[in-house]
């Protein structure tokens, strides 16, 4: 689902039809917006369910309010995301979900240039916008680099496999040359 809070002339009901979702892959066809004048803007209420959006990332939902510019070569869009990632934990592998809060802020361009830093999202011919690759990429900065299921979670027994955080092993704890324990805190 998705609204449209567009300031201008238009009655509610004509402006709630001026962007609309195209699928479920985040994409916004925003024409008023590319035939508009420089400084228009449409707010988007984005509202997406279960999502995979890379084979190691499934959200289940994506809601957030994303204001779309018309820019001079292009549009412009700013907004607060937030969603639950699906992950497994990195030290005991145990399903989690990961609530994240993360803002986005990307120009999407008519034409690009050479001297346009990259990557360079683009307009497509039908004025479609796709948020779903800015989107990912926000999604993987904002992540921490190690979820955990907890902050104390003990992971597996290196030697029988076992979640030392249901289960007690009776595993022999190998003795560690003195010179490698820092490397064992890392684990």
């Amino acid at each position: 689902m998705l609204s449209c809070d567009k300031p201008s002339s238009l009655g509610d009901s004509e402006a709630k039809q001026v962007a609309f979702f195209v699928s479920e892959e985040m994409k916004y066809h925003l024409s008023h917006l590319v035939a508009g004048s420089l400084g228009e803007n449409t707010s988007v209420h984005v509202q997406e369910g279960t999502t995979t959006l890379d084979q190691d990332l499934t959200i289940d939902f994506l809601r957030g309010e994303i204001l779309f510019t018309r820019v001079n070569r292009g549009i412009y869009a700013e907004g607060h995301l937030r969603t639950q990632v699906q992950a497994n934990c990195a030290r005991c592998l145990e399903h989690i979900s990961y609530p994240l809060e993360f803002e986005i802020t990307e120009r999407f361009l008519f034409v690009p240039r050479k001297e346009d830093p990259e990557p360079v999202y683009l307009i497509s011919g039908n004025a479609v916008i796709d948020i779903s690759e800015p989107t990912r990429q926000q999604i993987w900065i904002n992540l921490p680099i190690r979820l955990l299921c907890r902050p104390d979670c003990r992971g597996l027994c290196s030697q029988c496999g076992i979640n030392l955080n249901k289960e007690v092993c009776s595993c022999q704890e190998q003795v560690i040359d003195p010179r490698l324990a820092p490397l064992k805190e890392l684990l």
